[in-house]
């Protein structure tokens, strides 16, 4: 079974199309949740080392589920990253107060997307096997 690198928590299903081929095509095994009240138990699951939420999803909020996984002790090398259209200054405070390691605008380009992740992360291939 491929280890999980990256879970992708977005309900917008052309959104999370494009992050999920931009993030397979940059080298990451990636599980999209598109149900954010799944986000959690899939995390706990798959252990991935990076979970990327949307914000404004039905049932539980992306900084819900971000304060969930940085307040579990059993996830804790599990880093985060939000990416939302809430450009505002008290979304970004409220993501790092969450656990947040990246805030990451929409609409992205590729590129960013990609240097986000690899900011927080570092590059796939540069992994030990």
């Amino acid at each position: 079974m491929t280890k999980t690198d990256i879970i992708l928590v977005e309900d917008d299903t052309l959104v999370g199309e494009i992050a999920l081929d931009i993030l397979t095509g940059g080298g990451y095994a990636v599980r999209w949740v598109q149900d954010p009240l799944e986000a959690v138990a899939a995390v706990i699951k798959a252990r991935p080392k990076l979970v990327i939420t949307d914000i404004m999803m039905p049932g539980i909020s992306g900084m819900d589920i971000c304060k969930a996984i940085s307040t579990t002790p059993e996830l804790a090398e599990v880093k985060l990253m939000v990416m939302s259209a809430k450009n505002f200054e008290i979304e970004k405070y409220r993501a790092r107060l969450f656990g947040a390691l990246h805030f990451l605008t929409k609409p992205f380009t590729e590129q960013g997307l990609l240097k986000a992740v690899t900011d927080v992360l570092g590059h796939p291939t540069s992994r030990p096997h």
